[in-house]
């Protein structure tokens, strides 16, 4: 056998040997959208609490809320506040954003504060491991007639602080803000809030936002004197938000951004619904993109109106949007009960079911 000799040029033979390398192994920067492509699994909850609005008692809602509740259920901080986030645990939830975690006092309910409400759920929830988003509701002003916010608080976004973080990797805040909305009926503000989370893992940052439109019917009338087609707010509320931040706002624009909250509304016309809203910018029900086959207790309405048995029907009004053309492994609505008779007060901690959905949220890390 022929013996190889050494070669003569052993530095030429060493930037050969790494040329031929280079076309084997990809360069950092060619490895780069590898990374790009990398992703994970969310599954990303919205429940509708009724913190402030289902109330024990008549003359407890007429002090806090100015009215009546609908529905009456134990008091929220003597235990149904941690039986939401038992809900959300059970749930598996990753990501979770909340509505009805009480209200800003107005001048007709001095006495409502948005924190009896909040810190007893907060405090539950950083029981199981889990974080409050930021939301800057304390001294904010409407951006266009400049008086303070008095109501239409009460979006909390939570999420499993093992896996998320509102910070960057340095420990500074990621951008979050509040959204106004002028064409809702809240006669003293009514706002979304929005939050840049991100992964630990794989350090991929996106955008979860809290909803909550219109409540009103067609043909009802508002505190502001307003009669309107409320279906036609709701599409304008939904459109504004949906722009503003696939759009128009450099801190979320190029991010997976996913809505989801109460939408008020099960409706899908044209012009005159939150789901054609978002379809017309791009974005997909995520109830629609999961299989058939991975959608679990769709028979269920997901307001649930503090009725025992609960109510079933096709009608969901509460959603979560994802881009078109996102993977979406399974949906669930997560039944307050399955008892057929019984005390809603005993039984449900909201007039809502628990919705959530597992997406995949592709991106860069940073």
């Amino acid at each position: 056998m022929r013996t190889p000799r050494p070669s003569a040029r052993p530095a030429a033979a060493l930037a050969a040997a790494a040329c031929a390398a280079a076309v084997l192994l990809p360069s950092a920067a060619q490895a780069a959208p590898a990374r790009h492509a990398r992703g994970f699994d969310l599954r990303i909850a919205t429940y509708n609490t009724c913190g402030h609005g289902c109330l024990p008692t008549k003359q407890e809602c007429i002090d806090t809320i100015g009215r009546d509740c609908a529905t009456k259920l134990a008091p929220w901080a003597d235990g149904r506040a941690a039986k939401v986030a038992d809900d959300i645990v059970r749930a598996r939830a990753g990501v979770v954003v909340t509505q009805e975690i009480g209200n800003n006092p107005t001048p007709t309910q001095p006495g409502v504060d948005v924190e009896s409400f909040r810190a007893p759920l907060t405090a539950a929830m950083r029981a199981r491991g889990y974080a409050e988003a930021p939301a800057d509701y304390a001294g904010t002003r409407n951006p266009w007639y400049g008086y303070p916010l008095k109501s239409g608080a009460g979006r909390f976004t939570y999420y499993d602080a093992r896996r998320f973080s509102d910070k960057d990797e340095r420990g500074r805040a990621l951008p979050h803000d509040l959204l106004w909305l002028p064409d809702s009926t809240e006669i003293y503000g009514k706002t979304m809030t929005w939050n840049v989370l991100r992964e630990r893992r794989t350090g991929i940052r996106f955008v979860v936002v809290d909803m909550h439109l219109e409540y009103r019917k067609n043909g009802a009338t508002d505190p502001n004197g307003w009669t309107k087609n409320w279906d036609q707010v709701r599409y304008a509320d939904a459109a504004r938000t949906a722009q503003y931040l696939t759009r128009d706002n450099p801190s979320t624009r190029r991010l997976p951004i996913v809505f989801a909250g109460d939408m008020n509304s099960a409706s899908k016309e044209d012009g005159a619904s939150a789901y054609d809203a978002f379809a017309d910018l791009g974005y997909a029900d995520s109830f629609e993109a999961a299989p058939a086959n991975r959608r679990a207790n769709a028979e269920y309405a997901s307001f649930n109106g503090g009725k025992i048995p609960l109510p079933k029907s096709e009608d969901k009004i509460d959603h979560i949007f994802v881009k078109a053309g996102t993977p979406v492994r399974q949906w669930t609505l997560v039944p307050q009960t399955t008892a057929q008779a019984g005390e809603p007060r005993d039984l449900l901690r909201s007039d809502h079911n628990l919705v959530n959905a597992t997406v995949r949220i592709a991106g860069a890390g940073r």
